[in-house]
């Protein structure tokens, strides 16, 4: 891609209320924020915000916004695309009451070498700074979700880089909605002396492991402030963080790193308080519980921390046939299909399957004490295992729903115990799922949530599968031996391989080929039917040519079952007996004018 840098996007709405878009350079955005600052509209607002109208930003939509990250076109139905990517990053600092404090600001942000410009935003209460940063190599650029993962990076190296400097929160601008960071924007401004930077030093990101980021950096902390006094003593021993894939707070203990970042429940939260007490500061619970639901914990998506730079690290060893390999199968196709899974599973992490989920669903098949539920927990690394679930109920929908968003990888535990109707119905179709449609607590409406999860199952019996159309999504694995689950996994290579393949576009689905020796290996694991045990009894399937091969329609078929074995001994329905006919293996039908009719012969000893 050819990167014109210094070129940004505006945005504006003309009198006829349709987007206007055009590009305009940095230098000339400079000129226009002098000259703003007698711009009626912009005074008018900063007016209203300074009395704390609080519609008063809703009630200024119409000034022109400018895009830093990416240049803007208007599709044929007016929503605004990506075009291309600049080698710029827009963000927020602050709320900041005085002037004079956002200008000091201003030219702190000289101190950081990336600075291309600063100048402050439309509200007056925050500064805008403009950084470089050093995009993708070329032959990334072109992929979506590859440049989607590298700006949430940026922006994230960017952001800490900043708050630390100024002492204040600084965001992605515009950002509050948890959208892609490469739509941040701000409102064209007025500043009569914005800071700007002539030969500014590109802010290179990739590749680069970030430390966390204490919140406290972002504090100033004062001994006659409880809510400072309060924040400044939490700091002390803990990192918190915002989970933006589990929507929840967390926590890492500085004195025990090695238990990893946990959850923020209630009981931890009335800890904090009296810990807080017996310090001499006056925390309720309440006050601790605002603390960690703020917007000063800082927002982070682990999984795109893990997964950014993976696909550059790889040694080149297969450590996914490796892993493969800790299970013992007579399943030839286990180590080939086991891939294509895992690679599904890594893609639905990093945001590559927009149009369709990961819809593969290993089966691990074995009596208890094969450490199947181990094996399946160990598929993660450490840094994400709180993304592991295994006692999920199939008969709540909404909390199934809520679980794919939420978590990274769920066990179908004892997959056997799952009702015949759940199988066939609800699991079959949530499985292939790409997003999930939700209503969020105190949201009005529903939203189309990103899918993450993939699934993986276990059971102690074979005759598992109840549905022959359904079973291509699984393939069912007959562990022979216990699994080798001490044996160690260099996660950072196996995950690096993965990445290696998600971005290499290698295939994660299966193909027709694999579709039909799934179906015809999972046959033997099936579950069967009335309909299944007496046609079977009764009948073979036979080739048109056979001199004892018969026309019958599923009709005739089920009426001779009933006869011969009595008049309830097929339980289910002529419809759904049609249904199972239409899917026996090798069956042939031909077309009557009653319906549908199939090649069949008596079995020798039921003539």
């Amino acid at each position: 891609m050819n990167i014109q840098n210094n070129r940004l996007t505006m945005v504006r709405i003309d009198k006829k209320q349709q987007r206007r878009v055009s590009p305009i350079t940095l230098r000339k955005l400079m000129d226009k924020l002098k000259t703003n600052v007698d711009n009626n509209e912009i005074e008018a607002l900063r007016y209203k915000v300074r009395n704390n109208d609080r519609y008063a930003l809703d009630k200024h939509e119409l000034l022109h916004r400018v895009y830093a990250s990416a240049w803007l076109k208007k599709a044929d139905n007016g929503a605004l695309v990506v075009a291309d990517y600049t080698d710029m990053l827009l963000l927020s600092a602050g709320p900041i009451i005085e002037v004079e404090h956002l200008e000091h600001m201003k030219q702190v942000a000289r101190i950081v070498p990336s600075t291309m410009a600063a100048f402050i935003g439309s509200s007056g209460r925050t500064l805008k700074i403009i950084v470089q940063v050093t995009l993708p190599e070329t032959s990334r650029r072109g992929n979506e979700a590859e440049m989607e993962q590298f700006f949430r990076k940026a922006y994230s190296a960017a952001s800490a880089i900043y708050s630390s400097l100024l002492k204040v929160p600084v965001v992605p601008s515009g950002i509050n909605d948890g959208s892609s960071p490469v739509m941040a924007s701000c409102r064209v401004s007025a500043d009569e002396s914005p800071l700007v930077i002539e030969k500014p030093t590109p802010l290179n990101v990739d590749g680069v492991e970030l430390a966390p980021m204490s919140p406290a950096v972002t504090v100033q902390a004062g001994d006659d402030n409880e809510v400072s006094a309060l924040i400044a003593f939490l700091s002390k021993r803990y990192d918190f963080r915002y989970n933006t894939v589990r929507g929840a707070t967390e926590y890492l203990d500085k004195e025990a790193l090695y238990w990893g970042w946990r959850l923020a429940d209630m009981r931890f939260v009335n800890g904090l308080s009296l810990d807080a007490r017996e310090a001499d500061i006056e925390a309720r619970p309440k006050d601790v519980l605002t603390y960690l639901n703020s917007s000063r914990i800082r927002a982070v998506d682990p999984v795109d921390e893990y997964t950014f730079t993976l696909s550059y690290k790889w040694d080149g060893h297969d450590h996914i046939g490796d892993l493969a390999d800790m299970v013992k199968t007579d399943l030839k196709q286990w180590k080939q299909w086991f891939r294509l899974w895992f690679y599904g599973m890594v893609a639905q992490w990093m945001g590559y399957n927009h149009k369709y989920g990961n819809s593969i669903v290993p089966l691990l098949v074995a009596p208890q004490g094969y450490h199947k539920s181990t094996f399946c927990r160990q598929l993660l690394p450490p840094e994400l295992r709180w993304g592991y679930l295994d006692n999920l109920k199939f008969d709540n929908q909404k909390q199934v729903m809520q679980s794919m968003v939420d978590f990274l990888l769920i066990n179908i535990d004892e997959f056997n115990s799952i009702s015949k109707k759940t199988q066939e119905g609800f699991l079959k179709n949530t499985i292939q799922l790409a997003g999930i449609s939700l209503k969020r607590p105190y949201s009005r409406r529903i939203e189309e949530e990103r899918r993450r999860a993939s699934f993986i199952a276990t059971s102690n019996m074979t005759d598992v599968l109840s549905d022959p159309s359904g079973s291509r999504r699984f393939f069912v694995v007959n562990v022979t031996s216990p699994i080798d689950t001490d044996k160690p996994i260099n996660y950072e290579q196996l995950y690096a391989q993965a990445a290696a393949a998600v971005r290499n576009n290698e295939r994660r689905w299966f193909d027709d080929a694999d579709i039909e020796q799934v179906m015809a290996h999972n046959r033997k694991y099936a579950l069967l039917s009335s309909a299944d045990m007496y046609f079977n009894d009764y009948f073979s399937t036979a080739s048109p040519d056979e001199p004892d091969a018969m026309k019958l329609t599923a009709s005739e078929i089920y009426d001779y079952i009933r006869k011969r074995a009595g008049a309830t001994a097929v339980t289910e329905s002529l419809t759904t007996f049609g249904r199972y006919l239409s899917n026996v293996p090798d069956i042939q039908k031909v077309h009557v004018k009653s319906g549908t009719a199939y090649y069949v012969k008596y079995r020798e000893l039921e003539r």
